[in-house]
């Protein structure tokens, strides 16, 4: 499937959608259709997205720039909890 973005890494046409935060099932439960907004998409072609280091975000990344945006959030993942209350939140 084409897509009429460029490859984030390369330029190349790109065929993939990549999330930067995982769409994993309990993001998908936690986030729904947030995990799907432009601020967590990347496009990539399917060698960059198969190969090459991909961008990620952390959850504390994601819930900043959602919150930069405006959007309401639910709370964080427990174990995110736990990383800051051990100051951990990388």
């Amino acid at each position: 499937m084409k897509i009429n973005k460029p490859c984030a890494l390369c330029g190349k046409p790109s065929t993939d959608k990549h999330h930067l935060l995982s769409n994993t099932k309990q993001y998908r439960k936690m986030y729904g259709a947030l995990l799907d907004e432009s601020f967590n998409l990347v496009y990539l072609c399917n060698g960059c997205h198969l190969t090459k280091t991909i961008p990620k975000y952390t959850e504390f990344e994601f819930r900043a720039e959602a919150k930069k945006l405006g959007y309401n959030l639910p709370p964080m993942s427990k174990s995110s909890q736990f990383l800051k209350l051990r100051g951990e939140e990388t």
